[in-house]
């Protein structure tokens, strides 16, 4: 943001919270549409722009987000353009039993000291290496039609109001490759790119509110 230096008389650029490798908008829907369309560009070109500048975004860039999805007063639907910019939409459910009876059990003590004890599990560096390793993983052009393919069945399906888009396409390469990466494979087989989609497609598709979508994804997609 640009805030006016008293000693100077003009207006200097001051880094907001966008500038961090990390950020977590906590339940993002809260926000005004104002404030999700400034997140378009962060997102998608890792940038900001203000006042005629563009400033670049250090990499690596990652924006985590919360959302309510049982309260609605007070919110502010996502726009499809800015769903689209996520790649993974997770359902977390209520913890088990066992794990809320230890909630109440644990003494707020034991929980601050082990906040204090955690310790970084990769450097910037590493995350950086292991983008870019993820990025050199094959992906075949038989599997890249395949995510075509699928793609423009959704974008037919009477099921659906709005199939995947392009960049959904793209999201399901990365996260396919990224997959492969984890399991130790420089090569996507066909299982690692079908067994993708559910988290994946939850952040890009929707349906008309009269129809019941099949399968399991959209079973877990209504849930969520």
């Amino acid at each position: 943001m640009s805030v006016l230096d008293t000693a100077s008389g003009q207006f200097v650029f001051r880094q907001g919270p966008l500038f961090a490798n990390v950020v977590l908008a906590d339940e993002i829907n809260r926000t005004t549409p104002r404030t999700q369309s400034a997140l378009l560009e962060a997102m998608n070109d890792g940038q900001v722009s203000l006042d005629g500048h563009t400033y670049r975004l250090e990499p690596p860039f990652m924006v985590v987000a919360t959302q309510n999805s049982e309260e609605h007063y007070g919110t502010y639907p996502l726009p499809e353009s800015q769903m689209d910019r996520f790649t993974l939409r997770i359902r977390i459910d209520y913890p088990s039993a066992e794990d809320e009876k230890g909630l109440i059990l644990e003494a707020p003590a034991v929980t601050d000291e082990a906040l204090a004890k955690l310790q970084p599990a990769l450097s910037l560096s590493e995350v950086i290496f292991l983008q870019e390793a993820a990025a050199r993983v094959r992906l075949s052009p038989e599997l890249a039609g395949y995510i075509v393919d699928v793609a423009r069945e959704t974008r037919r399906s009477p099921f659906l109001a709005l199939g995947l888009s392009p960049r959904a396409e793209l999201a399901w390469r990365n996260v396919a490759r990224a997959s492969a990466l984890v399991s130790g494979r420089d090569y996507v087989l066909p299982t690692t790119s079908s067994n993708s989609p559910c988290p994946l497609w939850r952040t890009d598709w929707s349906w008309p509110i009269s129809s019941t979508p099949p399968g399991a994804c959209a079973r877990k997609r209504n849930a969520s």
